[in-house]
């Protein structure tokens, strides 16, 4: 896409409808309380990054921003200014008018300017946090350009699109603005109709309805959904070739079959007290990326960047000792976890947001689900280290296979999954055998007898 297209794009739109995008797409760039300081016009380009802060010597050095003014040769830039002090300015009208001559389609400042009508006189757009009268002449100086800049929390980096009208100011990274602006024209266009439907008469109850909302919910998020796996897939930590073996073993058995030959082997595998978040009609199988959590220490440390570690196809198994008092999954991991091809999540605790498990089909089993958050109440103790699930009954040891679905969990040891198959499988025949005589006619006392049901499970 030519450059010129993603800018007038961009100015199709306003900072409503990218910042929405943004949320969707779970990145920074919106930011509060950089406004229009006259009746500005919207700007729309490319920012040119300066860093100012308060000057400490006495030596004699350039107005701040004139070097980065005279460097540029394009019509698309925009100055983005981090630094500023409370209540100096940083921005005056002979500046302006000099960027103004440059063809500079105007200014962001985190700070403040002075002489606002001189901007206004020769309709040079300024954006920043209030106006005043103090000069910052021997008070500032340039400490950087073309360097990465906060901006209210934000950051800014040289390239990066801006797009600020009067509601304010919004960053947009370089490398994600197709997506933003996909996403920016689907909300923008969604939206659109409602105000037409509320314009030719419709009642607003109807139109405002929280069914209209959930529908641009939907259809944003799939293509937010979309655009960012495109982003991360790249990165994905391939299944190996080993675990991939060992899960086809599994085909065409479930955890009650599986239980039954950890049974018969006297294996304690069935994880007790772990229950689906829905009646899954799939079965789960993969190996396990085992996570335990503590108590979060002062200041707390992570609670789930260990995602980024885990392969496709693995299924994450959480130890959080039990607890119900605060969750360790929510639906950013669960979005996250879908698009990178993790096959489901198992934690001995509890779960929130299941709203998005639920509709994206994402494989969860939990002890329960609550609403309060594990940020500051709990963090990452480990990974890929043997952890107790159900309260320690259930050893379970990096890459060891999972099995879960709408009966529950069990998990095999790694070592043993061949043999376990091959018991389930017998086990699994005999029992359909059963159902056959059944269904011929026998008793099902006389199936039972005659293949021996009750010692199916029984050690021996």
């Amino acid at each position: 896409m030519s450059e010129r297209n993603i800018l007038d794009r961009l100015a199709a739109l306003d900072t409503n409808a990218v910042s929405d995008a943004l949320d969707f797409l779970q990145l920074k760039g919106a930011t509060y309380g950089l406004r229009p300081l006259w009746d500005c016009p919207k700007i729309v380009g490319r920012a040119s990054t300066v860093k100012v802060g308060p000057k400490t010597d006495e030596i004699v050095s350039a107005h701040p921003f004139t070097p980065v003014i005279d460097a540029v040769i394009t019509d698309d830039r925009i100055l983005v200014i981090s630094g500023g002090l409370e209540g100096v300015s940083c921005w005056g009208d002979i500046i302006a008018n000099a960027s103004k001559a440059k063809g500079i389609r105007g200014t962001v400042i985190d700070g403040m300017c002075r002489d606002i009508n001189g901007s206004q006189e020769v309709g040079y757009p300024v954006y920043g946090r209030d106006v005043t009268m103090i000069s910052g002449r021997s008070r500032i100086v340039q400490l950087a350009s073309g360097t990465p800049v906060q901006m209210r929390g934000v950051t800014v980096r040289e390239g990066d699109y801006v797009i600020a009208d009067a509601c304010g100011t919004v960053f947009v990274p370089a490398e994600r603005i197709e997506d933003v602006l996909d996403l920016g024209e689907r909300i923008d266009r969604r939206e659109s109709l409602m105000v037409k439907d509320v314009q030719a008469g419709k009642p607003v109850s109807e139109v405002m309805h929280d069914a209209k909302f959930q529908a641009i919910h939907a259809e944003t998020l799939s293509v937010a959904a979309a655009s960012s796996a495109s982003h991360s897939k790249q990165n994905i930590k391939k299944a190996e070739h080993e675990d991939q073996e060992l899960v086809k073993l599994f085909a065409g058995l479930d955890s009650p079959a599986v239980s039954d030959a950890l049974d018969k082997l006297g294996i304690p595998g069935q994880v007790f007290g772990i229950l689906p978040l829905i009646n899954y009609n799939k079965i789960t199988v993969g190996p396990a990326f085992t996570v335990r959590y503590v108590p979060a220490s002062d200041p707390p440390g992570s609670v789930g960047d260990f995602i980024d570690d885990v392969a496709a196809g693995d299924v994450v198994v959480i130890d959080n000792g039990g607890r119900t008092d605060c969750t360790v999954w929510g639906d950013i991991m669960t979005q996250y976890a879908g698009l990178r091809g993790i096959a489901g999540t198992v934690i001995d605790g509890v779960c929130r947001d299941v709203k998005c498990a639920i509709g994206e089909e994402y494989p969860l089993f939990s002890a329960g689900r609550w609403m309060r958050t594990g940020k500051d109440r709990v963090q990452v103790g480990g990974v890929n280290e043997t952890i107790g699930m159900a309260v320690g009954k259930v050893h379970v040891r990096p890459r060891d296979i999972v099995i879960a679905d709408a009966n529950g969990v069990a998990v095999i040891p790694r070592d043993r999954v061949r043999e376990v198959t091959e018991v389930a499988r017998t086990i699994e025949n005999s029992e359909e055998r059963i159902r056959d005589m059944i269904n011929n006619g026998a008793t099902i006392a006389e199936a039972r007898k005659e293949l021996g049901y009750h010692t199916l499970q029984r050690r021996g």
